[in-house]
């Protein structure tokens, strides 16, 4: 019998997890550093004292050109090879042409760096003294990861922002996530959507274009599971990078986006003084990546011993099932430095307390086998009723994909095959499960022996 978490992942929220942040100024400092900042910031300064302009506040031609030479914004394809860069730089004939250039100096005119008027591109009078300011810096930076994240999720990858965002966000920190994972992910989100699907190859294609935008912002790196080989010239072949990764400037930003949305998003130091009843039911609504830093930082925060005496206070009794599951997640992690209180609460006259400790005790594989089956004989249905009870919880939709899960496979039989027992120290939540088993159970047979015990059960003890 599984006792595994009974998820239903297609059907789950995205809700963000805890997160630390760097200090404001360190943010700031790497905001600066971006690739699209200094860009921006180079050309704010690079239009004074005026530069002319057209109608649509866009330099000449010559003009374009000069600064594409002197501040580095060719294409990717071309940046490595000079004869080439000064090919491409020479073959511009109208603004357009100059994307990169166009993004930066849209980006000053749109956070007010420049002031166009008359014909006439100036900097800002007070510039200078805006860029010591790291709260506006960050604020500037928040707007053009914003605008980017539009350009190119949106538009250059055909996606819904979030699916990337949510996938990216929710990796532990540091992590590389590979890019065939995040296309397997985007896939089933698209079409969830209803939007055209792609072949994965040319999704993993337009993501990598989407994510190169990105990383402009600082926002993510990118990069190869081996280094590029010494001697490579400005033509040799690259690979398609293999990983990306959401960098600190990153989280900031999703987080920033998060708010702005009116979506939860904790910082880790608020997460950890959460009460064990919060801490539990927080965790249904996290992406398996989520869970685990959300669990590490709670129970990092107190003694393993303080932990589950906190959890166990919150998790007994009726109507609690899914607080108990994702108990057994946390308790998991520390069962090995509090096995002898795990053991201890068997013998708890709360048969939830007891059947919980049971359930930490099977999946932490410390147990003769002898004791397995003693505690599998003595605690297993409780341990099914909870499972479904917890599957339940997640709505029907929930519960219906629990039931042709992995993770349910077996339970149903094992739950069935003595009835009698359900009743001789019965789970406050035995009677609604039966009920539902009787009406959503794919196999007619199993829905039909769950009816019948559910009309076969004594009554109800008065309250």
């Amino acid at each position: 019998m599984s006792s595994h978490h009974p998820e239903a992942p297609s059907h789950r929220r995205f809700a963000a997890r805890p997160v630390s942040l760097l200090p404001i100024e360190e943010l700031a400092h790497r905001a600066r550093s971006s690739r699209l900042m200094r860009a921006t910031v180079d050309l704010a300064r690079w239009c004074g004292p005026v530069t002319p302009v057209d109608v649509d506040g866009l330099p000449d031609p010559s003009d374009v050109r000069a600064a594409v030479a002197a501040f580095g914004l060719w294409p990717r394809a071309v940046s490595h090879d000079p004869a080439r860069r000064g090919a491409w730089t020479d073959a511009i004939t109208s603004v357009p042409q100059a994307e990169d250039f166009v993004i930066a100096w849209r980006n000053a005119q749109h956070l007010g760096m420049v002031e166009c008027e008359t014909g006439q591109a100036r900097p800002a009078p007070d510039l200078e003294r805006w860029l010591t300011s790291p709260g506006r810096v960050l604020r500037w930076w928040t707007l053009a990861f914003h605008a980017c994240v539009e350009r190119s999720l949106r538009g250059t990858a055909g996606l819904e922002p979030h699916t990337a965002l949510a996938r990216l966000y929710e990796s532990p920190n540091g992590a590389r996530v590979p890019l065939r994972l995040v296309t397997q992910e985007i896939l089933p989100a698209r079409e969830a959507h209803y939007l055209p699907a792609r072949c994965p190859a040319w999704s993993t294609v337009l993501l990598t274009r989407a994510l190169w935008q990105l990383a402009d912002t600082g926002a993510v790196s990118l990069g190869w599971h081996t280094p590029r080989s010494e001697g490579s010239g400005a033509h040799a072949h690259r690979a398609a990078p293999a990983w990306v990764r959401l960098t600190d400037l990153g989280r900031f930003g999703i987080r920033q986006i998060l708010l702005a949305q009116e979506q939860h998003a904790p910082l880790t130091e608020e997460f950890v003084r959460l009460d064990a009843d919060e801490f539990l039911d927080a965790l249904a609504e996290f992406s398996p990546d989520g869970q685990l830093v959300a669990l590490t930082a709670w129970l990092d925060a107190r003694a393993p011993e303080q932990a589950l005496r906190e959890i166990v206070s919150v998790c007994a009794g009726p109507g609690r099932a899914l607080r108990r599951w994702n108990a057994t997640l946390a308790l998991g992690t520390i069962s090995s430095r509090v096995e002898p209180q795990l053991h201890g609460l068997l013998r708890s006259d709360d048969p939830t307390v007891a059947s919980l400790a049971s359930v930490v005790l099977l999946a932490s594989r410390m147990l003769t086998d002898r004791e397995r089956a003693r505690l599998t004989a003595e605690y297993g249905h409780w341990t099914a009723i909870d499972m479904f009870a917890a599957a339940t919880c997640l709505g029907e939709t929930g519960l219906k994909s629990f039931l042709v899960s992995e993770a349910a496979e077996g339970i149903d039989r094992f739950l069935l095959g003595d009835v009698a027992r359900l009743w001789r120290r019965e789970h406050p939540d035995t009677r609604s499960v039966l009920r539902l088993l009787g009406q959503h159970h794919p196999d007619p047979s199993i829905a039909a022996r769950a009816r019948a015990a559910a009309a076969h059960a004594p009554s109800a003890p008065r309250s």
